[in-house]
């Protein structure tokens, strides 16, 4: 018989107790994420205070026509090409909603009635000294057409960030909640109303879809959209007066950043944030940075509410405003990973020539896999995590998610096709819906 010695008890307790911790630490970093609801009013529920109106959500504006979102201001960046080749056509599908649009490019200019402000007007000398990245600027300030001259404007994107935020402020000083977003982002604003109103903007807050490079601040990813609150913005202005010369000139330093020598503007962006004692709160995937062809529909994503999407066309923008429209089966809740499924699901086949279908989370090179279409499909059928495959040259891809993909051309004679596995998606279907509500995830970081 074990004899019970205090030393035994007491390593039996340590052992439990880190158990307990391993066990702890394992489901905080690897179990599934919490989550609240997103909730709407019901319709028996409208308020009869003036400063809280009724959102008759899934109707067109719904949130702008009911004054909810007055002090949202919506920050479009882009390049002096955009202004003309994109510009009015996002402007047509939102501009009818009569948001607070503040639009900034890397030239002056104006359309219908709108300013759209150049970012860099403002920058001190020593900043373009020696940059040959500013020779594109000033192509582009010396263009009569634009769209002939700035094929590498791109070059002057991460130099807008910083200055873009002393000017917004700026311009907007009475606004609660800023919006940046570019002009392949979409914004399912009835969302974005339900998101905001869990949050005071008189905290310091900086929402986005997270990306972690090494060794830096984890950052909000420009493209699919990011908000700082109105506090955030103060406390980001107070740390830029340590640089600026003039405070009633706004955007005229880059925060002491060298931003030659740097990737990006969002990434750099953080930096500064973080300087300031602000960092993310992460809320991925309600803001992503995919399209609905490209998006993963998956246990991560199935039951989240959809703030942005990223990288759309026209065509994309086109097709998913008349789903919307026409196809939505409660436009007036909130729009979820689920239901946005339907909106691709009729174009998935059991094969599908000259189409990659994204499949990359595992992949076989060579081997009697890569051998064949029907070949891969049997490597797939033998993974249970499997529902869709690519079969290109001697290699055979498979995905644990569910994604439509797009046309492929035939490179050389290496062709790509793409296959589905029907009744596994209509199972993963079957075992995840109905959602219980839009899932409003907790922030990752």
């Amino acid at each position: 018989m074990v004899r019970l010695t205090p030393s035994r008890l007491l390593c039996a307790a340590m052992l439990l107790c880190t158990f307990v911790l391993v066990s702890f630490i394992t489901n905080l970093l690897y179990g599934p994420r919490g989550y609240e609801l997103l909730e709407q009013p019901q319709p028996d529920s409208r308020p009869l205070a003036a400063e809280a109106p009724y959102v008759p959500y899934g109707e067109t504006c719904s949130p702008f026509k009911a004054g909810v979102m007055d002090e949202v201001a919506i920050v479009l960046k882009m390049g002096a090409a955009e202004v003309s080749m994109q510009l009015p056509a996002y402007l047509a599908r939102l501009g009818r909603c009569n948001q607070d649009f503040l639009l900034f490019s890397d030239r002056k200019a104006e359309y219908n009635g709108l300013q759209i402000h150049d970012a860099l007007a403002n920058l001190r000398p020593e900043y373009r000294y020696n940059n040959q990245d500013f020779d594109v600027y000033d192509a582009i300030q010396r263009a009569d057409n634009s769209d002939e001259k700035t094929r590498e404007g791109w070059k002057l994107d991460k130099y807008k960030f910083l200055p873009m935020m002393e000017l917004t402020r700026h311009l907007r000083p009475k606004s609660r909640w800023f919006v940046f977003i570019e002009l392949d982002t979409y914004v399912n604003w009835d969302n974005m109303h339900r998101f905001l109103v869990n949050f005071d903007p008189k905290t310091p807050y900086y929402f986005g879809s997270p990306v972690w490079p090494r060794k830096k601040p984890v950052f909000a990813h420009g493209g699919s959209g990011f908000i700082l609150s109105s506090a955030a913005l103060d406390k980001l202005m107070a740390r830029g007066r340590m640089f600026a010369e003039n405070k009633y000139l706004p955007g005229t330093h880059l925060f002491g950043k060298d931003m030659k020598k740097e990737c990006c503007g969002d990434e750099v962006l953080a930096s500064v944030l973080k300087a300031s004692g602000i960092t993310i709160r992460g809320y991925w995937p309600m803001f992503n940075g995919e399209k609905p062809i490209t998006a993963r529909f998956g246990r991560e994503q199935w039951c989240e509410a959809i703030l942005t999407l990223h990288h759309l066309g026209a065509d994309d923008f086109a097709g998913l405003e008349r789903w919307e429209s026409s196809s939505r089966r409660t436009p007036s809740k909130p729009l979820t990973f689920e239901e946005l499924f339907s909106y691709i699901e009729p174009s998935l086949r059991n094969r599908i020539e000259d189409w990659t279908n994204m499949s990359e989370d595992v992949t076989h090179r060579g081997g009697h896999a890569g051998k064949s279409f029907d070949a891969c499909s049997a490597v797939c059928i033998k993974d249970h995590k499997c529902v869709q495959f690519e079969h290109s040259g001697d290699t055979c891809r498979l995905s644990h998610d569910i994604r439509l993909g797009h046309h492929k051309a035939a490179e050389g004679g290496k062709r790509w096709t793409s296959g589905w596995v029907m009744e596994r998606i209509e199972a993963f279907k079957a075992s995840h819906s109905p959602c219980n509500g839009a899932h409003f995830v907790h922030a990752n970081p």
